[in-house]
């Protein structure tokens, strides 16, 4: 087994000291040689692994132990690192006494001598399965967050407590016609209507400090140049202490709902004139069948 030198004391100690250590962290612990051949594993190798020292020293023996999708590419990171002395790291699934596989971070640093060259490895390797299943869930989520948000009809976005927006979806820059470099932060104001920009900003300014859901209806430029107008609402998200950590907002087209409100309000209005100028004729003809009655 190798082991540092003692920096005092006798090396019996400092072996022992090293062997409490090596087996006391919670890390799989390894020592190679500079060619790569493994000369040591520490006590928690043998409980996951199953396998003695005996069994575990030599150059290729824990490769066998890897999920066989992860072999050829640690092979080749390893191998990297042999040759050029760079420190080494990598995930990878390594299977247990029980035949199951968990995920590890492998870690490998070199010792040199006064000449600079390598004499020694030293590795770990981390269990980090739970973390990385939390990570892959997580990922998941925001897979299947990314793939709802992107096919609904509206544009939506996400911002900072400060208004500081940091998210758009797929929508957004189809219809902006933009990207995330030009739309981060107050970048939206660029799609804005120059007859309305002002309003808006002075009313999101406020919005924005006083924290409570808002709702506001302007114009947002098309990838054309033409505008259409969009409902814009957003409501505040807080954490379990009641601080509010982001703003979810949406951008809903009502450009179509405007102008059929508009052509209700023209037909309303021309129906009414249609109505008064009927009621002042039936009142002239009334009028005039009165004058009629009163001349006979």
């Amino acid at each position: 087994m190798i082991t540092p030198a003692a920096a005092s004391g006798s090396p019996q100690k400092s072996e022992d000291e090293f062997q409490f250590l090596a087996d006391f962290i919670p890390q799989l612990v390894w020592i190679t040689d500079p060619s790569g051949f493994h000369t040591y594993f520490n006590q928690r190798w043998i409980d996951y692994t199953g396998y003695t020292l005996a069994d575990s020293v030599g150059p290729d023996m824990w490769n066998n132990l890897l999920h066989p999708d992860d072999r050829a590419h640690a092979r080749q990171v390893w191998g990297h690192s042999l040759a050029t002395g760079d420190d080494y790291e990598i995930e990878y699934r390594f299977k247990g006494r029980d035949g199951d596989y968990r995920w590890f971070l492998g870690q490998a640093l070199p010792r040199r001598n006064a000449e600079g060259a390598i004499v020694t490895w030293f590795g770990t390797c981390t269990d980090i399965h739970d973390q990385k299943l939390a990570n892959e869930k997580m990922a998941e989520r925001e897979s299947e967050f990314t793939t709802l948000a992107d096919n609904v009809a509206q544009l939506s976005w996400m911002a900072r407590p400060d208004g500081h927006l940091y998210w758009y979806n797929k929508g957004w820059y189809d219809y902006t016609g933009t990207d995330f470099a030009e739309m981060e932060g107050w970048g939206w104001e660029k799609v804005h209507h120059p007859d309305y920009i002002k309003q808006v900003v002075a009313f999101v300014s406020q919005a924005w400090q006083k924290g409570e859901a808002w709702e506001l209806t302007f114009p947002l430029r098309r990838y054309d140049g033409e505008y259409n107008w969009f409902l814009t609402r957003a409501v505040p998200v807080h954490d379990e202490q009641g601080q509010l950590v982001r703003w979810l907002g949406t951008n809903t087209d009502v450009t179509e709902m405007r102008q059929l409100q508009e052509q209700l309000q023209n037909s309303y209005n021309d129906l009414e004139a249609k109505v008064t100028f009927r009621n002042l004729e039936l009142e002239h003809e009334v009028q005039r069948l009165r004058k009629q009655l009163g001349a006979q």
